[in-house]
């Protein structure tokens, strides 16, 4: 079944935007692993927002972040460094390759398990609801975790600084404020 598969298969797959940033393959994550630390993070941040009073559904952003990045099972990494040469239509290519990913992986599935992970592929994807923008955000703070482990290991900042950067913004402007906290934390610990 492509779906079990899929699972095993994205312990192999590195990911590209690493190498694109000049990081040597045998130090680069494997999306799997990008995975496990994207789940640890939006279980984290469910957790602290939940303490302070939002209704996120804990499961579901458990769910949601188990699956993000499943269609690169098929389709590898797409960096989006890669895709930038192409503007938007780039990031039009890379979801309409991914949706196409997931209805194959879903395909050999029972019908209501099918419908349920391809729409939890879909809330990901459209990011709207409460457990989307979490699961967005610790994928981005996993990305920051990634560069000070980097940096930590002898990589100089210039070869990820623009992506730090990028991606400091972007948890900047999340409405989870959990995330917020959690990147002052990073960027102290970065600066250590």
């Amino acid at each position: 079944m492509m779906y079990l598969s899929a699972i095993s298969g994205l312990k192999r797959i590195p990911r590209s935007g690493w190498i694109s940033h000049g990081i040597s393959l045998q130090d680069v994550e494997s999306v799997a692993e990008h995975s496990f630390s994207t789940c640890a993070l939006s279980m984290f941040l469910a957790d602290l927002e939940n303490d302070r009073g939002a209704d996120v559904d804990s499961e579901r952003v458990l769910r949601i972040a188990t699956l993000h990045d499943m269609a690169e099972a098929l389709t590898f990494d797409i960096s989006k460094g890669y895709l930038s040469y192409l503007g938007r239509r780039g990031r039009l290519i890379k979801k309409e390759i991914e949706a196409a990913a997931w209805k194959q992986l879903t395909s050999g599935l029972e019908s209501n398990l099918s419908k349920h992970y391809l729409g939890l592929q879909k809330e990901y994807a459209e990011n709207k609801t409460i457990e989307a923008q979490v699961v967005h955000a610790a994928d981005s703070l996993d990305i920051l975790l990634q560069i000070t482990d980097l940096r930590r290991r002898g990589y100089p900042i210039k070869e990820v600084k623009d992506l730090w950067t990028e991606t400091t913004k972007k948890i900047q402007r999340t409405r989870i404020h959990s995330a917020r906290r959690v990147l002052r934390l990073i960027v102290k610990e970065s600066r250590s």
